[in-house]
């Protein structure tokens, strides 16, 4: 049952179109599958992300036929779907098909590697994204056998976003539903996107009858499009065998390269960056004054980065050219070190500090199959390579570049030497895109016996290990009993449930679960993520329980490198959340049944969830109403008022369904109880920075921004946090008893919730 709907990614790969990713959706059709598919194109197009796309389309460009040919044996295809090949062609896809902020989600399931077009379960069509151009993204949906629709299209080839919408509804913008649902509007947004060509989707896949829209005799050995650069950001050229000029190629200089005859000014600058890039690999230092004149050119720097990465190949390394290099890319917030196969660890390490002075964000390492870790920790400072070499500051990496212009973003896709251990160890602090961190959470693990994946850790200064979720049904969110006088919980009075089946029984215990966060959360990542989640939630119409973590998920995995109006950077997406893996008492709530402790300086982020299990706010609503009634009638229970109320009757404040407190593990005070410091996000950027007053200024936008967002979905609240209510709470879900010596250092939360269910269940709580 369902309406069943797949998506594809495809690209040209040396001269040929190749299938990338396939996933399948079980609900998406009509109106749906429009929305999906211009959350899919703006995640493909987004400016950061076609760094790491265009890694992946360069990768994939190394593989021989074999790899493209579909399994023709059974050891053949678990061998092929052992892993997901491209996964992070495979996450933005995830990301765009499932999930947006404003209160959509739904599960998706990738489908095998080689599944052709007309593979899948399928009533509702399929879409289709080609990301040859990643300046030029095009989509498609395809109808290959009649889709249950109201109306029929042509079978077998390209539909356009109108022809498909169109199947299910008479576009007359007088109707309602019409109005009501956007749909010319949503419309709209698509006039500016091209096309798959049916040309592209014969080559894809060569088995289909594919109907021609005029492109299957168009001439596929004829100039392919160069790359543009867009924004300050690479976009990968149409062959997809990069040469590493063309990935920092200008629209103007892709001209000259299919022949356009060029000026006399133009061969006066190819002769003086010819001159001044030889100069540079035989002098100490180049004409400072000719440099500064050139500068005077709107067009030099452009040209002398890619006339720099033209010779990449041969540049011989020299203190002059190091100092053109940085001349060249100090401008860039990307920055690519991979063509640049002459020079040495420490000369790239001496290349990186200085440009972490201007505006880099986000530096690419992939595709170096040679890249040890030792390497790496040179060329980021970590282990220096140059004699009195200064690391850079360890708060530097802490919040997203918006507030300090500094490095925050690492490249390592294709990086086989490069574990994920070393990245837990040293690179918490950074956002990073590493091929195993995103095949983590799509990976098969137990379907082909393959050995389990032990739990990340990152540790870093600051770094958030943990997300709590403290849920509270309807029905003890209304209950007088469980309120005190000042109509805040009576924390102390309620009972706690680890267990995650408990989440919808009777059981009146306040039910709890925690997750590790297996990714790397620094702050700018964190606070990003953490806003992305209070929407979602506050968005929804009916909260379901078991979507939660999963959404949870998406919105971490989102980035903070550069802010965009539209679409968002991708990063990993958490495994514990993306499986719910707490659900299965793994991750949160361990097999053994012991809870992972917050350790010393660790961070967790707290939510309490009120009247989780509500359908929406009106039903809330209407059950506050009834209690109320039922109060003033004299028909509640008032025989078992709690202590704490003094015989007064509680104060009920509105209900607040969402709540977030941050919470800190402070170190052993002496005193008989854990301390923990619980605070705010502004509170978490005034203890992360340690009171450095360049860095709280720097701070200031954060904090702005962070204000404006929250307030734009929480009117007239207090930012979704309470320091009253919250700060007890954050004690009971993490032992307020200090941790026996025998005990590893940190604070055991089942141990207290089980200590305080016993001690109920003998009359002594």
């Amino acid at each position: 049952m369902g309406q069943r709907h797949q998506l594809f990614v495809i690209a040209k790969i040396n001269g040929r179109y190749r299938q990338l990713c396939a996933i399948h959706h079980q609900w998406l059709y009509g109106h749906t599958a429009l929305r999906r598919c211009q959350d899919i194109f703006h995640t493909l197009s987004h400016a950061v992300n076609r760094v790491p796309l265009q890694q992946e389309l360069i990768a994939a460009s190394k593989h021989d036929d074999n790899f493209w040919v579909a399994a023709t044996s059974r050891d053949e295809y678990f061998e092929k779907n052992s892993h997901v090949p491209f996964p992070f062609v495979a996450t933005c896809l995830i990301m765009g098909a499932s999930f947006n902020v404003n209160g959509y989600f739904h599960g998706v399931s990738i489908e095998p590697f080689h599944m052709p077009f007309d593979g899948g379960d399928n009533n509702n069509g399929i879409t289709i994204f080609d990301i040859s151009e990643l300046d030029n993204v095009r989509y498609c949906f395809v109808d290959f056998y009649g889709m249950e629709s109201e109306r029929e299209v042509e079978l077998m080839t390209p539909l356009s976003a109108r022809t498909y919408l169109e199947a299910y509804y008479v576009l007359d913008e007088s109707e309602d539903h019409v109005k009501d649902a956007g749909l010319i509007p949503l419309l709209k947004g698509f006039e500016r996107w091209d096309l798959v060509t049916s040309r592209a989707l014969k080559e894809t896949w060569p088995h289909g009858e594919w109907t021609d829209d005029g492109s299957l005799e168009a001439n596929a050995d004829g100039p392919a499009e160069s790359s543009k650069l867009v924004g300050g950001h690479t976009a990968a050229p149409a062959t997809n065998v990069p040469r590493e000029v063309e990935s920092k190629e200008s629209a103007g200089d892709a001209d000259a390269r299919k022949g356009t005859a060029k000026t006399l000014r133009d061969q006066s600058m190819d002769a003086l960056l010819e001159s001044l890039v030889d100069e540079a690999q035989k002098v100490p230092i180049v004409d400072t004054n000719l440099v500064a004149e050139a500068e005077l050119l709107t067009d030099f720097i452009p040209k002398l980065r890619i006339k720099l990465y033209d010779r990449a190949a041969t540049l011989v390394p020299s203190t002059a050219l190091l100092r053109l290099l940085h001349k060249a890319l100090e401008q860039d917030v990307v920055v690519d070190l991979r063509p640049l196969k002459t020079l040495t660890v420490q000369h790239l390490a001496e290349l990186v500090m200085s440009l972490r002075n201007g505006k880099m964000r986000v530096l690419n390492l992939s595709n170096m199959p040679d890249l040890s870790e030792s390497d790496l920790k040179a060329i980021l400072g970590i282990e220096p390579a140059l004699s009195g070499q200064s690391q850079p500051s360890p708060s530097s990496s802490l919040l997203a570049p918006r507030m300090t212009g500094d490095l925050s973003t690492i490249v390592l896709l294709e990086t086989p030497k490069i574990s994920i251990d070393f990245l837990t160890e040293n690179l918490g602090n950074y956002e990073i895109c590493h091929s195993d961190l995103f095949r983590r959470p799509l990976s098969t693990e137990g379907q082909w016996d393959d050995p389990p994946l032990h739990t990340l850790e990152f540790s870093a200064p600051h770094t958030v290990a943990q997300l709590v979720w403290v849920g509270i049904t309807s029905t003890q969110s209304c209950d007088s009993k469980l309120r005190l006088s000042t109509g805040q919980f009576d924390w102390s009075n309620m009972k706690y449930s680890v267990r995650p089946s408990d989440a919808y029984s009777r059981d009146p215990s306040i039910k709890y679960k925690n997750f590790l966060m297996d990714v790397p959360l620094p702050a700018g990542k964190m606070i990003h993520g953490l806003q992305r989640l209070l929407q979602y939630i506050t968005s929804i119409d009916q909260y379901q329980f078991e979507e939660w973590p999963k959404a949870a998920a998406r919105c971490f995995a989102t980035t903070s490198a550069l802010e965009d109006r539209v679409g968002y950077s991708v990063g990993p997406l958490s495994r514990i959340l993306y499986r719910d893996e707490g659900r299965r008492e793994r991750g949160g709530v361990e097999r053994s049944g012991k809870g992972r402790p917050l350790k010393q300086d660790q961070w967790a982020i707290v939510l309490v969830h009120e009247a989780f299990d509500a359908k929406n706010q009106e039903s809330l609503d209407k059950d506050a109403q009834e209690v109320k009634e039922k109060s003033e009638s004299g028909e509640a229970d008032s025989t078992s008022q709690s202590p704490a109320h003094d015989g007064k009757e509680p104060k009920f404040k509105p209900l607040k369904r969402l709540r977030y407190a941050l919470a800190k593990a402070l170190p052993e005070s002496g005193s008989s109880e854990k301390q923990f410091l619980v605070t705010d996000v502004p509170g978490y950027l005034h203890h992360v920075l340690g009171g450095n007053d360049d860095e709280a200024t720097a701070a200031s936008p954060m904090i702005g921004w962070w204000k404006k967002q929250i307030s734009a979905f929480e009117a007239g609240g207090n930012g979704y946090y309470d320091d009253d209510d919250i700060h007890d709470v954050v004690r009971k879900v993490y032992s307020g008893e200090r941790v026996a010596e025998d005990k590893p250092r940190g604070l055991d939360p089942v141990d207290d919730i089980m200590k305080m269910i016993m001690k109920a269940q003998m009359g002594d709580a």
